[in-house]
């Protein structure tokens, strides 16, 4: 019955049975005898608990569960090989000797003392006990095979853990993702990041088709098709997104980074396709905004090289018209430095409205102001107009002249009267009226521009003309020239 290979066959063979419970083998029924030579050749862990007291015979397979306990449980009972956990097992070794059905467990689990030292672990097996019978039907012991499945419980429950933090993470993560199965499409998993992009609408289940039909009109299942078919990834950037959850509702606009992942079977074939992405809306709008301000810093320098051109135009003609003639010096010196303050008080004010232009009583009241304190007896009345930048200017320049001439030979010279500004808007026409408190009629003088009279300047870009009249004497009106634009520049 021992003959052949194999440690435990030597052990057996060597073994004083009369020792044990069992006596020696040849007293052994024949049952006995011919399940453990089949025994001993098989591959997997089996062993016999043989009589009333369960006495061990097994196999070298079984070494393996017997870990410490081996070679010192051959031949022992039972209560002493497994005596850390025989109150559970005897009941079934009972069960299954006295005739009851056999006994299987599926991963059953046992914290065993078999390491060195007496040490316990934890450990699964997948077992049955089943009676074994001898020639007149008694049962002579109890089969016991018992594979330990204790790597491969251990080897599930971290994947289970692995699987679960992967969920936590899928569920969790700043991105949007979607698991897509079949050539359907079908949504099996969407975090979210996913449920939030298409305005949590209830997609689980349901294929792309029937779930997202904005998706559809855009585009997007085309795509979906050619990657299953291709087996070829397909990444975006930016891709619009015309969010619109309910048909004819509101639509919202997204804009999307993202990738189709191909998901392969074990033969290399296209199972799925996996979704991830990223709602990038914001950053599209921070791009178009960072556009649109490099764009308009253009548009400034532009302007500014335009500005600073005119201003030096600006100041060239004024030198020109200041130095010429024979004054003297000192006097030419004190007309320049005077309009070209003038012309920095239109530019303050014209810098406040961010260079969007500024209204005709602004430059009036501003340009007036600065001459001397006799701007207290100027008055201005009737509806205010819109001035260009470049109309700004050019008026700023009238004024001061025409406040200087008043200073000097008119109305608001020393000793005498006021000057009321009137404005009225016709079509094609800025009419300004300007004259003294109780002058009645403005008269024209001869000369170069001091004394009573009229004031004029062109500029040839912004105004035909802009004239107006200062005198003690008389009332004055005049027209500024035709073809004003809407905002009078």
């Amino acid at each position: 019955m021992f003959a052949g290979s194999g440690e435990v066959r030597a052990l057996a063979r060597n073994l004083d049975w009369s020792a044990t419970s069992l006596g020696q083998p040849s007293t052994w029924s024949a049952a006995v005898k011919t399940m453990a030579r089949s025994m001993f050749d098989q591959p997997f862990p089996m062993c016999l608990w043989i009589g009333p007291e369960y006495a061990l015979l097994y196999n070298d397979a079984y070494r393996g569960i017997l870990s410490a306990k081996h070679p010192a449980s051959l031949g022992q009972p039972g209560s002493v090989v497994w005596a850390e956990i025989w109150d559970e097992l005897q009941p079934q070794f009972d069960q299954v000797r006295s005739g009851g059905d056999p006994i299987f467990f599926e991963d059953a689990p046992f914290t065993m003392a078999r390491l060195e030292g007496g040490g316990t672990d934890r450990a699964w097996f997948n077992y049955s006990l089943s009676a074994l019978r001898d020639e007149g039907g008694s049962v002579v012991a109890v089969l016991n095979i018992s594979p330990e499945t204790t790597a491969r419980v251990l080897a599930e429950r971290q994947i289970a853990v692995e699987r679960d933090r992967l969920v936590q993470m899928f569920a969790q993560a700043p991105t949007f993702m979607a698991l897509l199965s079949g050539p359907e499409h079908r949504i099996e998993l969407a975090n979210e990041g996913y449920l939030q992009l298409v305005g949590h609408r209830p997609v689980l289940g349901r294929t792309v088709a029937e779930a997202l039909p904005d998706a559809v009109e855009q585009g997007y299942l085309v795509l979906l098709d050619d990657v299953f078919s291709t087996g070829q990834p397909y990444l975006a950037s930016g891709a619009k997104y015309a969010v619109q959850a309910q048909p004819g509702g509101e639509v919202n606009e997204r804009y999307v980074d993202f990738v189709y992942q191909p998901l392969k079977g074990a033969d290399g074939q296209v199972t799925g396709i996996f979704v991830e992405g990223v709602d990038v809306t914001d950053r599209q709008r921070q791009e178009r905004e960072l556009r649109e301000k490099e764009e308009k810093l253009r548009l400034m320098v532009l302007e500014l090289n335009h500005r600073v051109k005119n201003n030096l135009a600006t100041v060239q003609a004024i030198a020109m018209q200041t130095l010429s003639g024979d004054r003297p010096a000192a006097a030419m010196r004190e007309t320049f430095l005077q309009r070209i303050s003038a012309l920095a008080t239109a530019h303050d004010i014209l810098t406040q409205e961010q260079w969007e232009g500024a209204t005709l009583h602004s430059i009036a009241k501003g340009v007036l102001s600065a001459l001397s304190a006799a701007a207290d007896r100027v008055r201005i009345a009737g509806p205010d107009v819109h001035l260009s930048s470049k109309a700004a200017l050019a008026f700023s320049m009238a004024f001061h002249e025409l406040g200087t001439n008043a200073l000097k030979y008119g109305a608001l010279s020393p000793g005498g009267g006021q000057v009321d500004l009137c404005t009225s808007i016709e079509p094609g026409y800025l009419r300004s009226n300007g004259k003294r408190a109780e002058a009645r009629r403005c008269s024209r003088r001869h000369g170069g521009g001091s004394g009573p009279g009229c004031w004029s300047a062109a500029s040839q870009q912004n105004l035909r003309a802009v004239s107006t009249c200062n005198s003690k004497r008389p009332a004055c009106d005049a027209r500024s020239a035709r073809g004003l634009s809407s905002e009078y520049g």
